[in-house]
This record gives structure tokens, C-alpha cells and sequence, in this order.
């Protein structure tokens, strides 16, 4: 009994640190995923308007063979770590405890599966409309094919205009499968249909807060384009310059950022570093994508610690975890995030992205910093 026990207090553990864990690497493989990957977007616009490289496509074409990776190993180690399977040969053989408390486990999914009941119309629309929203977002300008947006004027459309399109059918499509009786019958009753989405459940359920939070990153970070700051920071940076740019972008960065998110949010922190990783790569006179895209996914490289993260604070907050499981667990978790990121980097996002040539939208961004540079420096601003 103490040794199942033991056995299971382990295997609960590695369940509740799988949770968080498998939340942050999941969330970077789109741009939805999670705020930073947002942010990166919203900046990319403010500096280098130009830039047309990333979009839902092309970053999960980036992201999500990366995220494959990372789960699966991220997967192996928790397994091994709390005990899930062992790598010798030998097969032990489960105890009566084992057996009879797996076989409850199965009997209550079943229960819970069937008390769901059958799929009703609306579930089965939101998921068409869900499905449809994907579609519209990777065929959008898959770049590789023309896509939809060719048909349009250049500029017109982007990711927010499928996400919008989607969001007003879903306050008049019907929650109900409607009746098609009163086309054919004019005393037929004319029912109401409440609509799958309500203005008052959007009103309750959008988080306003994380709008409101992405907005004030983007002034951030457009005050410190426009002050200077973000140059004057880049300007303090130059012994970089003589270091290799993989080793700068990928490496250094990666594990600078993915340490500083251990504290404080990913949010801040990657709106503190953008400015200034955009700043460094003119600099080092590489595409700022190779900095700032590392910069971006190592800020959700974060599993050491309860705060690094709100998923590790909520499976923290169950009181089954101590802080060192989590540092135990999440120090390799770091170094395998730090070392597939430089991989990905160096090989298939940079044929994905180009990061072995300096676009053009570089070229103008850069005139205009050193335009206002150069008109701080005479006006003494």
C-alpha cells in the first residue's frame, strides 16, 4: 500500500506539471496562442511596416514542428523523471491496487463521456465556424500558393479582418436548427432563435484586460521607438557586435529572456526586449526576425518557478507541488527550449522567414532612426 501510494503521488504530480508545461509550449505554435506571439505582430507593424513575412501561416509552418518536438521530449522526461515508465527491459507487473484503481478511473471517463449527451446543432456549428476560421487563416497568403487575399486590393485584408468576419456570423447565426416550415406555411409560428453569440455574454466572457494590456505594450513600445530609447539602448550594446549572430540571437537571447520571464510576466517582458532586440539586429546588421522571433518563444519558455507563468501558478495553487518539483522538472525543460529554439532558427525558420538576407523594410526603418537621431542630437531632445 505505501509503495502504491508513492507510486501514484508521483504519477499526480507529473500530471499537474504536464498541464502547465504542455499550455506554454502549445501556446506559441500560432500567433493566437499567447500574448507575446501577439505582441511580436503588433510591433513588427509599428517598426518595420514593411514587413509582410509573418503571418498565421507562416508561423505555424515555423512553430508547430518546433512545438511537436518540445512536447514529445518534454513528455519523455516528466515520464521518466516521476516514473511513468522506466527504461529497462523488464516488465513488472501491476499490483490488484494498480488494476482496480486504473479500472474506476476508465468506468468514471465512461460515465462523464456519457452523461455529455449527443452533439447538439450549436456545438456542431461553433465547430464548423471554428473550422471554416482556420481554413481562412492559413490560406489567407500561404506564400508558397497565392492565397485568398491576391483577390484583394494589397493591404486590405489581414488576419484581424477573417477573425471580425467570424465574430458578426456568430451573433445571428441561429443556436437552434431553424424551422423551414414558414416559407411553405404563412400561419406557421415565427419563433425567435437566440443567436450562438450574445453582446452580453461577449461583454462577460472577452478578457477587456488582455486588450487593454496589449494596447498599452504597443504605445510602449512605440514611445520607445519615438524617444530614442530603444536606439540609445541598442547604441550601449555594441561589444555584441563581435560575436557570432547565432550565437547572439538564438543562445544569448534566448536564455537572457527565458531567465527574466522566470520573474516577472512574459508580457512585460517582451515588451521591454523588442524594442531593443529590433535595435541590435540593425546593428549587427542581420534580419531583426532572427532576434526577435527567439525572443519572442523564449518568453513562454518558462518552468521553473510558480510565478513564471499563470498555468504553473494555477497547478501550483493545488498544494500537491513544491516549488522544487517544479525547479527539478523545469531546468531541463528550459535548456531543451534554449537548444531547439537555435535549431528551428538555424534551419527551417530561416527558409521559411529569410533570415539569411536583409529585406528591404530594414533599410527604411533604419533611415528613419538615424533621422531621429540625428534630430534629437541637434535639438538636444
Amino acid at each position: 500500500m505505501e509503495k502504491e501510494r508513492e507510486y501514484q503521488n508521483r504519477i499526480w504530480k507529473a500530471f499537474l506539471i504536464s498541464i502547465p508545461y504542455s499550455a506554454s509550449i502549445g501556446g506559441t505554435a500560432t500567433l493566437t496562442g499567447t500574448a507575446p506571439n501577439l505582441i511580436l505582430l503588433g510591433q513588427l507593424k509599428s517598426f518595420f511596416p514593411g514587413c509582410d513575412v509573418v503571418n498565421f501561416g507562416s508561423w505555424f509552418v515555423f512553430a508547430f514542428p518546433l512545438m511537436i518536438i518540445f512536447l514529445v521530449l518534454g513528455w519523455l522526461w516528466i515520464s521518466l523523471l516521476h516514473g511513468a515508465f522506466s527504461l529497462r527491459c523488464k516488465r513488472e507487473k501491476k499490483s490488484e491496487i494498480r488494476v482496480d484503481a486504473e479500472a474506476k478511473a476508465k468506468e468514471v471517463i465512461k460515465e462523464d463521456y456519457r452523461k455529455l449527451g449527443p452533439t447538439i446543432f450549436a456545438e456542431k456549428a461553433v465547430f464548423f465556424f471554428f473550422c471554416l476560421f482556420a481554413i481562412l487563416l492559413f490560406t489567407r497568403d500561404p506564400k508558397f500558393i497565392p492565397g485568398w487575399a491576391s483577390a484583394f486590393t494589397p493591404g486590405f485584408t489581414s488576419d484581424a479582418v477573417t477573425g471580425i468576419t467570424i465574430s458578426v456570423i456568430l451573433f445571428f447565426f441561429p443556436s437552434e436548427k431553424p424551422s423551414l416550415t414558414w416559407w411553405f406555411d404563412m400561419k406557421a409560428p415565427n419563433t425567435e432563435n437566440k443567436p450562438l453569440l450574445s453582446w452580453k455574454k461577449a461583454q462577460d466572457t472577452v478578457p477587456w484586460n488582455i486588450i487593454l494590456l496589449l494596447g498599452g505594450g504597443f504605445a510602449m513600445a512605440k514611445g520607445c521607438e519615438v524617444s530614442g530609447l530603444s536606439t540609445w539602448i541598442g547604441g550601449r550594446l555594441q561589444p555584441l557586435e563581435g560575436l557570432h549572430p547565432a550565437a547572439v540571437a538564438v543562445l544569448l537571447i534566448t536564455i537572457l529572456i527565458a531567465s527574466f520571464t522566470e520573474f516577472a510576466s512574459n508580457t512585460a517582458t517582451i515588451i521591454v526586449f523588442l524594442p531593443v532586440l529590433s535595435e541590435l539586429a540593425i546593428r549587427l546588421k542581420v534580419n531583426p526576425l532572427y532576434l526577435m522571433i527567439p525572443g519572442t518563444v523564449g518568453c513562454s519558455y518558462a518552468f521553473m518557478l510558480p510565478v513564471s507563468t499563470p498555468p504553473n501558478s494555477i497547478a501550483f495553487s493545488t498544494g500537491h507541488l513544491m516549488v522544487k518539483d517544479m525547479a527539478r522538472t523545469g531546468l531541463l525543460m528550459n535548456l531543451m527550449g534554449v537548444l531547439l529554439l537555435s535549431l528551428a532558427m538555424n534551419t527551417w525558420a530561416s527558409s521559411i522567414f529569410g533570415l539569411s538576407t536583409i529585406p528591404d523594410w530594414v533599410g527604411l526603418h533604419s533611415h528613419n532612426v538615424t533621422s531621429l537621431a540625428t534630430y534629437n542630437m541637434t535639438t538636444g531632445g
